[in-house]
């Protein structure tokens, strides 16, 4: 594919990604995208160490001491200590904090639902067809 028609992909695609991302933000259970994004890391990889936590994330460490001490007030993930550094921690999800991401998960999935009923079953079907590239992408991050 020419470099220009890669270029007006990544800029429709990123445009698409944004408008959908504003759309899903409202589904998030009453989380923000900071403590939602982080709570289902920990949920995947966990138990995880901050510092592991803040380079998936894609933060600073001090960003991620904020949002853990969030998460952590609200109960949804707990702090154990790391076996192989005791001046380390690990951070795992909790119950409540696994109801909180699949909660946000389903009614991210009914505004996508909702959206993509909208569309005519060819649409539908060829935006299946792209899933796994766009989760190859994600894959990579």
């Amino acid at each position: 594919m020419p470099e220009n028609a890669i270029d007006a992909v990544a800029s429709r695609l990123a445009f698409v990604v944004g408008r959908l991302n504003r759309r899903l933000v409202g589904a998030s259970g009453g989380l923000s995208h900071a403590l939602l994004s982080a709570l289902a890391t920990v949920a995947k990889k966990g138990p995880i160490r901050l510092a592991d936590l803040a380079q998936v994330e894609m933060v600073s460490a001090p960003s991620i001491t904020r949002v853990v001490a969030e998460l952590e007030t609200r109960g949804l993930v707990a702090r154990s200590a790391d076996p192989d550094d005791g001046r380390a921690f690990l951070m795992q999800v909790t119950e409540a904090g696994m109801a909180a991401v699949l909660r946000a998960r389903a009614a991210r999935a009914e505004v996508m639902a909702e959206l993509l009923a909208e569309l005519a079953p060819a649409d539908v079907a060829a935006i299946a067809e792209a899933l796994p590239a766009l989760e190859g992408i994600v894959g990579h991050m």
